[in-house]
C-alpha cells in the first residue's frame, strides 16, 4: 500500500502536538512579561511624574486618594465612573521623608477649611 502507516502517523500527531504546545508556552510567558513589564520598564518611583502618596477606601468602589503631581499634592475622590479632586494640599515641606503623620494632618487640616 501506498498510504501513510501507523507509525508514521502518530509521530506526525506527536511532532504537531509537541509544536502546538511550545507555541502555547511562548504566548503564556509573552502575555506573562508584558503584564508584569519586563520588556518596558517605567522609570523608578522617584522618578516617576505621579505617585499615589495615601489611598483609603470609603467602599469596596470608591476611595480617597492623596497624589503628588510634579510637587504638588492634590487629594482626589475616585469612584468607578468618576474622578473628583477634593482639595490641595499646602506645598512639600523641607524634608523628603515625611511622616504619614503629617500627611494625615493636612488631608484633615484641609478638608477642615
Amino acid at each position: 500500500m501506498n498510504g501513510i502507516s501507523g507509525l508514521e502517523l502518530v509521530s506526525a500527531g506527536t511532532k504537531t502536538i509537541a509544536v502546538w504546545l511550545l507555541i502555547l508556552g511562548l504566548l503564556i510567558f509573552v502575555l506573562y512579561a508584558l503584564k508584569r513589564g519586563l520588556f518596558f520598564r517605567s522609570r523608578s518611583k522617584k522618578q516617576m511624574f505621579i505617585q499615589v502618596l495615601s489611598s483609603f477606601n470609603l467602599s469596596p468602589k470608591e476611595r480617597i486618594e492623596v497624589i503628588e503631581i510634579s510637587g504638588e499634592r492634590l487629594v482626589l475622590g475616585v469612584t468607578p465612573g468618576n474622578i473628583s479632586l477634593l482639595t490641595r494640599l499646602k506645598s512639600l515641606r523641607s524634608g523628603e521623608g515625611e511622616a504619614e503623620s503629617d500627611l494625615k494632618d493636612d488631608v484633615l487640616q484641609a478638608t477642615n477649611t
